[in-house]
């Protein structure tokens, strides 16, 4: 495509780049338009086949390269290095040469990989079979695809656990268009993550507690915040219990898990040295993290008034109690949560994550979707869910690619903020109908 005449003049020219950038976000507009009008018909209790409908909107983005993000070419390249016999805890995309690393976003080329061994291990997998940077591009997104594939699965049960309709859950996290264009578009491993811990916690729902255990491990070996699904697993394992059988219960639960975790990083014979990367993403200083807007605004107080030492420590500081901050909740709700009120636990638990950790990208906010979609949400929640997805999909090419390009910042934004605007105000039209609204706020 990029060698065709039209579309090579639309590469090569800013006119052009800002005519390709018009039409991404007026399309995801109208996809978002085309949501909140299927929202509407599920509200008012009319059967809308949202599968079918996500099936539809996913297809034309399967074989087209990555959207938003480079990241599933450092998927790529990751693999390259495992087939290729380096450590990819060790090394980064950067020891590697020609095509493969082509399309790698700089900022990681010399980083080593903060995945866990799953995916490492499927990629090297893959470009032992081939090195064409696309084929393995496509390989990663194959996984984004399994893993909504498991999320499709999994919601609409644990909806009908929590006593939510089936088919508001499904309509906000499996048709939702941030978990498409991210997940199949951008083909963030994050979404396979997700898939299996959702999984998980529908098996754990059915007494199969200890299968699930090892469904959470796995999902710890794609990233590591997927582990936290075992809050769930062992709320359900004790649901009346005291706090003391509780935490028995979260201990057996989390045991297996990351001996689950630890198992695969020795059968893939990747390892666990990405634990030791875990802090590369915080190379990004997102505004999304609570603890970097807080940490950058105190650097930038002490630089001010001269204190240059203080003001590099002082967002490192801040990020370790912002993570403090954040596990420490996590155990609360670890041994506070009921069966009842499980998916709501492990939703704020990642959402704690999210804002309260070093670094934070729009996409990780799918983490808490499917938890909180069906943890009996109410109006405001399940409202502000929605604008939430929304802005965050519509807002999808203001990503790291744009990085000092004012003139594209600026457009993408004026773009951005005129579509989502009238699309925010047709909210109010989204009103469940009597039996939706009870199934929803019951409880």
């Amino acid at each position: 495509m990029a060698d065709l005449p039209i579309t090579g003049d639309l590469r090569t020219t800013l006119a052009g780049r800002m005519v390709g950038l018009t039409f991404m976000v007026a399309g995801l507009g109208l996809m978002a338009w085309a949501w909140l009008s299927a929202g509407r018909q599920v509200m008012t209790g009319q059967r809308t086949p949202l599968l079918r409908m996500a099936a539809y909107w996913s297809a034309p983005l399967l074989l087209i390269p990555p959207l938003f993000s480079r990241d599933a070419w450092s998927y790529a390249a990751q693999g390259a290095l495992v087939a290729e016999g380096y450590n990819p805890y060790e090394v980064g995309p950067g020891v590697l040469s020609g095509h493969i690393v082509e399309a790698v976003d700089p900022m990681w080329m010399q980083t080593p990989a903060p995945y866990g061994p799953l995916p490492l291990a499927y990629g090297g997998l893959m470009a032992h079979l081939t090195m064409d940077p696309y084929v393995l591009m496509l390989a990663h997104r194959l996984l984004a695809v399994l893993g909504i594939v498991l999320i499709a699965w999994a919601v609409p049960r644990l909806a009908t656990a929590c006593r939510v309709d089936p088919a508001i859950a499904t309509w906000l996290v499996v048709a939702n268009p941030m978990l498409i264009t991210h997940g199949i578009g951008a083909a963030h491993n994050d979404i396979l993550m997700l898939g299996l811990a959702c999984s998980a916690f529908a098996l754990a729902l059915t007494g199969r507690w200890g299968t699930a255990a090892v469904i959470a491990g796995a999902a710890a070996a794609v990233k590591l915040p997927g582990g936290l699904v075992v809050i769930a697993i062992a709320a359900v394992m004790s649901p009346l219990a005291g706090r003391a059988l509780r935490f028995a219960s979260l201990v057996i639960a989390g045991a297996v898990s990351v001996l689950t975790l630890v198992t695969i990083g020795e059968l893939t014979g990747v390892g666990s040295g990405w634990l030791g990367a875990l802090d590369v993403p915080g190379l990004v200083r997102s505004p999304f993290s609570i603890a970097n807007l807080i940490g950058m605004a105190a650097s930038g107080v002490l630089e001010w008034l001269g204190e240059d030492t203080a003001a590099q420590q002082s967002l490192q500081i801040v990020r370790l109690v912002g993570m403090v901050l954040a596990i420490g909740l996590i155990a609360v709700l670890s041994l506070r949560s009921s069966i009842h009120h499980a998916a709501r636990a492990v939703g704020i638990a990642l959402l704690a994550v999210v804002l309260l950790g070093p670094t934070a990208h729009d996409w990780y906010f799918l983490w808490c979707l499917p938890f909180l979609a069906v943890a009996r949400p109410g109006r405001r929640l399940a409202t502000t869910i929605t604008a939430i997805s929304l802005i965050f999909t519509i807002a999808a090419p203001l990503n790291s690619s744009l990085r000092g390009a004012t003139i594209p910042i600026l457009t993408t934004t004026a773009l951005a903020i005129a579509t989502i605007a009238p699309l925010l105000n047709h909210l109010r039209t989204l009103q469940p109908s009597k039996k939706a609204r009870v199934a929803v706020t019951a409880g």
